[in-house]
């Protein structure tokens, strides 16, 4: 009876814990996706209109082998862009579906959080993945649909690094599967985003933490976030030195090798993408300075999430003054000071802000980056990984708090729990309105960052598409003020100002920008250069009729506008010879010119292209008629 009555209660006990858990679950899910509303009535912003509705390798099967083989890709993300690839064929133009994909990922990615800080033996794990979940920082991680990268490369890093910590606690053959899936799973993430080339760190980092033991464990008293793991290695010397820590060495051998590898092939792939474009970076020690300024800023603003925006203000990439190293100096007396007293109670900080640390290092400007053309070295997309360690060291000292069972203490902990957490979640849900549409996104952006070049020409391509054009010309001279160098920039407003029927500005801003494009040879002959010639022999070509007005012989100064329009049209054929309209538009110039012959192979080129284009076929049939 006694025995009978012993197993009612536990199963009464695993029925309410399973209970509990999915309580637990339903809250951070709820939490994850009421925060998260604002994003299901998106638009595409950004870079989703080059990664998603202007992909042309999303159209087709083709297109998805040219994504594995890397050919027209920036970045060598294959995993991302496939599940682009079948996003596009579910959902086509229709952006929320793209951003449902993007809230499961985040919310499963908060669950998982958790899950990992209990596997770590980390007091206040559910709190963590809540915070995680909600906080407004990753906001755009989530809401903008083209870091996607981000949510699938951190889904599968945390589940690396879940069946890495699955080794030790099983045998032989299973250990073997879980070495086997942690490695599948890291592969995985690097294909989706190679940031998270930091992962073997992070995995001895984690051995570490669980294997190893305090000096004197008998008698200090860990502070909360220096929790023991399970095992108890000897307490004799505490140095890097215990037999845990050689077996992960060897054991996260084969991951540095693949995150070497795929880190080389990332870089040469930015490289080319970047082509001998001039991303100033700086010198060793302002990219080491820099680098400890970013990790503190990252640090700030997860703990202070204020005045969040995509593009921040431009960064120095000039030699460090005397008062920018300072930053540097600190990071590593708090790092030196945290591993000597690691035996003493800040263990687990140390834990925490290494794995902080490490989970940084690829984004803050010692290696090239793409990004810093913006002229800023942060943007809240890259924290995404690095947050875990820190809201799990602030989670554990809120449970540290709340084991001191005093119901006062209790209370006020989960009163300013509640509040931190309910302001980040209105926060969050503030941010995620704004990444509604290009609308919403780039004017908020330039109200806290008016100097932000590249939401200024994100406003003048926009203004341009509405046809609001003395818009356009303000947002792209602005634009071109901030970032002179740029040719593309330049187009752009000399498109503007031709619309405006400003065309002499027009014509000295496309000038300016082949200027530009050809002083690089990576560009001199490119697509983007066609076009510019296409849209200056548009203009000389306007301002020359315009010359010659009903006069019976064309003015001199027209005919050398009118021969430099077919020049420039006919060196942009050089470059693009399978462009419809600069065929259509260089055969109706030479027949207003008279020049019948030369126009019809340019207006049978524009016919074979694009078969019975009107103006192509009624400018042919009119000189044909006229011959018989």
């Amino acid at each position: 009876m006694e025995r009978r009555a012993q197993r009612h209660a536990q199963v009464a006990r695993e029925k309410f814990t399973l209970w509990q858990q999915g309580a637990l679950i339903a809250a951070i899910v709820t939490a994850v996706v009421l925060v998260y509303l604002p994003a299901l009535q998106g638009d595409f912003v950004w870079d989703d209109f080059l990664l998603i509705t202007g992909n042309p390798l999303l159209q087709n099967v083709s297109g998805l082998l040219k994504i594995w083989s890397g050919g027209r890709t920036a970045d060598y993300f294959p995993l991302t862009n496939t599940v682009f690839w079948i996003e596009h064929h579910l959902f086509g133009g229709n952006a929320s579906g793209y951003h449902v994909v993007n809230i499961l990922l985040h919310t499963a990615n908060a669950l998982l959080v958790w899950r990992l800080l209990v596997r770590l033996n980390i007091p206040g794990a559910w709190l963590a993945g809540l915070i995680f979940g909600v906080h407004p920082i990753h906001v755009a991680s989530v809401a903008w649909i083209s870091e996607l990268k981000n949510l699938l490369s951190m889904f599968f890093a945390l589940l690396s690094i879940l069946c890495f910590l699955e080794l030790d606690a099983k045998r032989l053959r299973d250990s073997a599967a879980a070495y086997a899936a942690s490695l599948v799973f890291f592969a995985l993430a690097l294909l989706s985003k190679t940031q998270v080339v930091f992962l073997p760190v992070v995995l001895l980092l984690c051995a570490w933490w669980r294997d190893k033991q305090y000096t004197n464990a008998g008698r200090a008293r860990p502070s909360l976030p220096a929790v023991r793991g399970p095992g108890a290695p000897s307490a004799r010397t505490g140095r890097l030195g215990d037999p845990s820590l050689p077996k992960a060495v060897m054991r996260s051998s084969p991951f540095f090798l693949i995150a070497i590898v795929l880190g080389l092939v990332t870089m040469w792939f930015q490289n080319r993408g970047i082509g001998e474009e001039e991303i100033v970076m700086g010198s060793l020690p302002r990219r080491v300075v820099n680098a400890a300024m970013a990790i503190w800023w990252y640090a700030a603003h997860l703990f202070a999430p204020v005045r969040l925006m995509a593009i921040y203000p431009n960064w120095r990439f000039d030699s460090p003054r005397l008062l920018q190293w300072p930053p540097l100096i600190a990071l590593v007396v708090v790092v030196a000071t945290l591993w000597h007293w690691r035996n003493r109670g800040t263990r687990g900080a140390f834990f925490a802000v290494s794995c902080f640390i490490v989970a940084l290092l690829p984004t803050v400007g010692l290696v090239r980056m793409a990004y810093v053309r913006s002229g800023t070295l942060v943007a809240d997309h890259f924290q995404y990984f690095a947050d875990v360690s820190l809201i799990a060291l602030f989670s554990a000292g809120v449970a540290c708090v709340w084991r001191q069972r005093q119901r006062a203490v209790q209370i006020a902990t989960a009163a300013i729990v509640t509040l931190l957490v309910g302001a980040m979640g209105t926060y969050a849900f503030s941010r995620a309105e704004v990444y509604r549409n290009e609308e919403t996104l780039w004017p908020d952006n330039l109200a806290k960052n008016p100097n932000a070049w590249q939401a200024h020409i994100m406003m003048a391509q926009r203004r341009f598409k509405q046809e609001r054009y003395a818009e356009a010309a303000y947002y792209a001279g602005r634009a071109a003020e901030l970032k002179p160098e740029l040719a593309d920039i330049h187009n752009q407003l000399g498109l503007a100002y031709c619309r405006l029927e400003r065309f002499e500005e027009g014509i000295a801003e496309y000038r300016k920008a082949l200027q530009l494009k050809e002083a690089n040879p990576s560009t001199a002959r490119s697509a983007a250069v066609a076009k510019i010639r296409t849209n200056l022999a548009n203009a000389l070509a306007v301002t020359a009729e315009r010359l010659t007005g009903s006069a019976s012989t064309v003015p001199e100064e027209a005919m050398h506008r009118y021969e430099e329009a077919v020049r420039q049209y006919e060196e942009a054929l050089e470059i693009d010879p399978q462009q419809p309209a600069i065929h259509r538009n260089l055969g109706m110039l030479l027949v207003q010119l008279g020049r019948n012959d030369e126009a019809i192979p340019h207006l049978r080129a524009t016919l074979r292209i694009v078969p019975n284009e009107p103006t192509a076929r009624e400018l042919l049939d009119a000189i044909e008629s006229g011959r018989r």
